[in-house]
């Protein structure tokens, strides 16, 4: 196990703003991590679970006073196949669409829309993670963990998850350290996502029953028109979640507001779209200094050099106040402030 001092955090996350961490232990093995915790112990300090960095925002005070874990567990599997699916085991640190990548490839539907979803596979879980219809738990069989309260390494079957819309019980206590996931994969031939994006990228190019491939392509193509690479341009994608809403709020919609965009979830509930909200309101591309909505997505918030952490939350607390106002509802955020 290998720590590292006074190291800078905003390369390691994707929005680039934060400050420098006392230590920073990178982990690339479950059997490290109890020694990992018993110096956290002995220094008694706060720790901190960090993957690709995709969604995680630190305020920028002059240093966080703990330990940052960077979890780099590698690893990818086929446990079991046979003529209908897959079992397939991941490690935390695997990059997650480099993983979507290999299923496909492999013919294993039930992540492709997933495609191009930035952080890692250890994440996945933590934030419940989807797209275009496909949810990561729809698809995940167990979660492996380190158990702090047991020391030992346990396996969470999906129900003790506790998994809703873009939450886990992992986002609620600090017992479980990811370490792996187990998904569960199928064959045959996939469908294309019951999305407006994806049914008129395929209908434009006539093309009715798409491969695996063809829908992972479709997905990033539509993707990179919507959202930036964070390799390019400092976000965490779409920041806020979809509010859920109830059928009164969808009638009012329809009747007030034009190109409504509400997703049904069943038993009387809704997603609202957070980024059509925005938009309503005019905030596509809008500047607030530091921070700004991106040029084509409006639920995108970018640092565009040097963003403090007060620059960004002027800029999400003037969102937020605005929505509720016009439309009565709350945006939660989607990354952790830590």
């Amino acid at each position: 196990m290998q720590v590292e001092q006074d190291i800078p955090l905003a390369p390691l996350t994707t929005f680039r703003m934060g400050p420098r961490a006392r230590f920073l232990i990178t982990i690339t093995s479950a059997q490290e991590l109890p020694e990992a915790f018993v110096f956290i112990k002995e220094q008694g300090l706060p720790y901190f679970i960090l993957g690709g960095g995709s969604n995680t925002i630190f305020t920028d005070t002059d240093a966080y006073a703990g330990v940052i874990l960077k979890m780099a567990i590698p690893g990818f599997g086929v446990l079991e196949e046979d003529d209908s699916g897959a079992r397939i085991r991941v490690g935390a640190g695997e990059n997650w669409d480099s993983v979507v990548e290999r299923t496909v490839e492999m013919g294993f539907s039930g992540m492709e829309a997933m495609s191009a979803i930035p952080g890692s596979a250890g994440a996945a879980p933590v934030q419940n993670i989807g797209a275009y219809g496909q949810e990561l738990d729809r698809i995940i069989e167990s979660v492996e963990a380190y158990d702090r309260e047991s020391d030992q390494i346990v396996t969470l079957p999906k129900d003790a998850c506790r998994f809703t819309y873009r939450d886990s019980i992992f986002k609620h206590t600090d017992r479980y350290v990811v370490t792996a996931i187990t998904l569960s994969l199928l064959k045959g031939p996939p469908s294309i996502p019951n999305y407006a994006d994806p049914i008129a990228y395929f209908s434009s190019r006539s093309i009715e029953r798409p491969t695996l491939r063809q829908i992972r392509e479709a997905i990033i193509e539509i993707r990179q028109k919507k959202l930036p690479d964070p390799r390019d341009v400092a976000s965490v994608g779409s920041f806020f979640k979809n509010p859920i809403v109830d059928a009164s709020f969808v009638e009012r919609a329809e009747r007030e507001w034009p190109r409504t965009v509400i997703f049904p979830m069943g038993e009387g509930r809704y997603k609202a779209g957070a980024g059509w909200m925005l938009e309503m309101l005019g905030y596509k591309g809008r500047s607030f200094g530091k921070v700004s909505t991106y040029e084509s997505h409006a639920l995108v918030l970018v640092n565009n050099g040097g963003a403090t952490f007060e620059d960004l939350n002027r800029a999400v607390t003037l969102l937020q106040d605005d929505v509720q106002k016009r439309f009565g509802v709350t945006l939660d955020p989607e990354p952790v402030f830590v």
